[in-house]
């Protein structure tokens, strides 16, 4: 559209219609006239409209350019979908197209000057809106200067496709124009193809065979519908299923590894950041086991690979470690890292943690006994929670989320692939220094393995490291700690113990109870007269002394096992004599602790000072009628009870009368045979 009508451009200057004729009138007598400080060029045509059959016409281009925009935005609203290009890019090139042409602009159309400008840009390479060299031709001049002065200064910039974004080929292009089906037709079946090539591919099933599955099933949709194809040829190109169509669906693959392949898909979920910034040390600890991938040899001739129990302190990244290597097949043992955890909370630079996080395997089992011990430890802090649980469990499978599991994989990388027998992570393909030989072990012995490792282990907290330390060494970050007065919490090793033990109720014989097969008892028991006890059982460990408390908590003594003496050994009846003499110290002073109560003058006393009850008098008498008979009830006479004598006799009898019965019986059929 290069002109406008009046009517047009009143509403795009928001002005009634007769100023907009003024307006127009006085531009088209004086060109030189200035509406808001822009100069209209304005035509006269004949046709309906004004006096005489004439109107007035704006040129688009000698507009302003807010109502070029406004002229544009009314266009759009009216097409639908706009063919001009809007935005920052559509901006640039129409401002640097813009300015290309703008020399030549201030020229009448036609003229000498005009043509000598295009002659002069005619051939020069300039930079355009994108950055890169572009060379300048007559006919391109020509043409945007055409488009600016019909279009004005928005049709500059490239046109767009009105239908870009519409689907305009379905499946194939043979497919679509062979088919004599409507466009909701096509549409269905497409959409069924796609459902079809998106539920092969959650099944797993490979490309060649999603395009040959695909495209049968488009054969049968589209003879089910009634076009069918006999020329085998021609049915090759038509049902053809493109690789961009079954690429456009590859996101549906997700499904299918996550069904199938669940550790690739958890690989890739979402994952969170965490920071160590104001965490103390000791204060996070996780605990894990690994495998150090180093053939040793054992004593006996064989090899094996130790495993390697650590401590990972989350605020300064240190490392406690203990080594387990088994000299029979088997794993590790809650023994094993118990003691391990106990060496950990006795030593000076690491102590008890504050909370525990460790792995759901059946060697951790012992953590849950530590609630107790680690609430010793921790610091008063205002929870929103009334107590947080110090022991935390891992999901299964979710070795990311332990940064233990980065330290494992650092000294294997880093520091153990140096050690001779290393053979990597891959158990079934492990590394060989010759094909078709294993890799020799570690022949020193583990003795000297063990000093190996903590040496290398030393000096993995020497070296600067990235990330949550910050180019920081773990032990420069722990010497930042001490130096602000940081101490570690040890615990006694005696009371250790009893953070892994479970209490059982047993029930108390003659000051005694059993437990194991065995029975126990020490002093307090002998003066102890409660019915059941609680006793605190190892839950991992052999134990010689149990500690013995009332149901209520209360400490009672330390139990052993009841000793056994030999009939003829005098000190058994010492040792009776004894503890008989210390219950009956504690029973007298039991009966010293009561106040001595004349319990008869109690209850004499009680009943003296009871108020009597006074009864009303009787509500009515009732009467019997009694005939004239003597004898008005048969008293029931008692049997004489018998002896134990005279019933045995009685049994006696019968018996010898069974006898000669029995007798008498056999005599005869022995006459009768």
């Amino acid at each position: 559209m290069g002109y406008v009508s009046t009517r047009t451009f009143c509403k795009l200057a928001g002005i009634t219609r007769e100023r907009a004729a003024r307006l127009l009138k006085k531009c088209s007598a004086d060109p030189k006239y200035a509406w808001r400080s822009h100069t209209l060029q304005v035509r006269i045509a004949h046709g309906c409209g004004g006096r005489s059959g004439i109107q007035y016409q704006v040129k688009v281009s000698s507009l302003p350019v807010h109502l070029q925009d406004r002229l544009k935005a009314l266009e759009s609203s009216d097409e639908g979908v706009s063919k001009l290009r809007f935005g920052e890019e559509a901006q640039f090139e129409r401002a640097w197209k813009y300015e290309v042409i703008s020399a030549a602009l201030v020229h009448p159309k036609h003229s000498s000057e005009r043509k000598a400008e295009i002659d002069r840009l005619h051939g020069i390479m300039r930079l355009d809106w994108t950055g890169q060299r572009r060379r300048l031709t007559r006919t391109t001049l020509y043409k945007w200067i055409d488009i600016y002065e019909f279009e004005g200064i928005h049709g500059l910039a490239q046109k767009v496709r009105s239908d870009r974004g519409l689907k305009k080929v379905f499946i194939n292009r043979a497919w679509s124009k062979a088919v004599s089906f409507d466009e909701a037709t096509k549409k269905v079946i497409a959409e069924d193809i796609t459902q079809f090539i998106r539920g092969l591919i959650v099944k797993g099933t490979t490309r060649k065979l999603i395009r040959y599955m695909a495209s049968d099933e488009l054969r049968r949709l589209t003879a089910a519908y009634g076009f069918s194809v006999n020329d085998p040829l021609v049915a090759v190109k038509v049902f053809n299923i493109p690789d961009e169509i079954v690429t456009a669906e590859t996101r549906f693959k997700a499904v299918y590894r996550h069904d199938f392949d669940r550790k690739a898909s958890e690989d890739n979920k979402p994952r969170i950041q965490r920071t160590i910034a104001g965490i103390a040390p000791m204060e996070i600890v996780v605990m894990d086991v690994h495998h150090i991938n180093v053939m040793v040899r054992r004593a006996d001739g064989t090899v094996a690979s130790p495993k390697f129990l650590a401590f990972h302190d989350v605020g300064t990244n240190r490392v406690f470690g203990e080594i387990v290597f088994l000299n029979e097949r088997g794993g590790v043992r809650n023994i094993d890292v118990i003691e391990a955890f106990k060496r950990m909370c006795q030593h000076s630079a690491f102590g008890m943690p504050e909370t525990l996080y460790c792995d759901n395997g059946s060697e951790y089992g012992f953590a849950d006994y530590l609630e107790d011990a680690l609430k010793l430890n921790c610091r008063v802090t205002p929870f929103t929670d009334a107590d947080r649980n110090r022991i935390i469990r891992a999901k299964p499978y979710n070795a990311s989320a332990k940064v233990v599991e980065g330290f494992f994989r650092q000294m294997n990388q880093q520091f153990f692939r140096y050690v001779p027998g290393w053979i990597d992570d891959n158990r079934m393909n492990p590394k060989r220094r010759e094909l078709g030989k294993v890799m020799p072990p570690y022949e020193n012995g583990i003795e000297e393995f063990w000093k190996l490792v903590f040496q290398l282990l030393k000096t993995y907290e020497q070296i600067p490291q990235k990330g949550a330390l910050e180019g920081k060494s773990p032990s420069q970050v722990f010497e930042s700690h001490v130096n602000a007065g940081w101490a570690a919490t040890v615990i006694d090793e005696e009371r250790f113990y009893l953070a892994f033990s479970k209490s059982e109720t047993r029930k108390l014989e003659k000051h005694a109870f059993r437990l194991g097969g065995r029975l126990w008892s020490c002093h307090e028991l002998d003066c102890c007269f409660e019915r059941t006890v609680s006793v605190r059982v190892p839950a991992y460990h052999g134990f010689n002394q149990l500690l013995v408390e009332t149901t209520g908590g209360k400490h009672i003594g330390w139990a052993t096992p009841d000793r056994k003496f030999n009939y003829l050994d005098p000190r058994g009846a010492q040792t009776s004599a004894a503890r008989d003499k210390d219950r009956r110290k504690a029973l007298r002073d039991m009966k010293r602790s009561v106040p001595e109560i004349d319990v008869l003058g109690k209850l004499i006393e009680i009943g003296a000072h009871a108020v009597p009850i006074i009864p009303n008098e009787p509500a009515g008498v009732i009467s019997v009628a009694m005939n004239d008979v003597d004898e008005r009830a048969i008293v029931p006479s008692r049997s004489e009870k018998k002896t134990r004598q005279q019933m045995e006799d009685e049994q006696r009898v019968v018996d010898e009368a069974r006898s000669l019965l029995v007798n008498a019986a056999a005599a005869m059929n022995k006459r009768a045979s």
